[in-house]
């Protein structure tokens, strides 16, 4: 798949998620996964689609997939100051956070 037609897609998958259509979100992020499994928004918005259909324990385990990509990203980083991903991991460890008092 093209990255144009990714980042098409992707923009439909999280108009999806934002009117609520969380089923039609997860196939659209989980299709353009099939295709590029590390794409970090694409695993976000499947983690968040999940969570609000309720389902805690796949949506932690996409948060802790994407903790392991940021990882992977923050290890290829050269500049000193730090990047994008020192917020989205905090963003990661809040969602995680928040999922704990469900899975428990």
């Amino acid at each position: 798949m093209a990255e144009k037609d990714i980042n098409a897609l992707i923009g439909e998958a999280w108009s999806a998620h934002y009117q609520g259509q969380h089923d039609v979100a997860i196939e659209k992020f989980s299709r353009i996964l099939s295709h590029d499994p590390d794409n970090i928004d694409a695993n976000w918005g499947l983690g968040l689609s999940y969570r609000s259909l309720n389902q805690n324990e796949a949506a932690r385990e996409i948060f802790l997939k994407i903790k392991q990509l940021i990882a992977d990203e923050v290890a290829k980083e050269t500049d000193t100051a730090p990047g994008r991903y020192v917020m989205l991991n905090r963003m990661v460890e809040q969602q995680l956070q928040f999922l704990e008092q469900f899975i428990r």
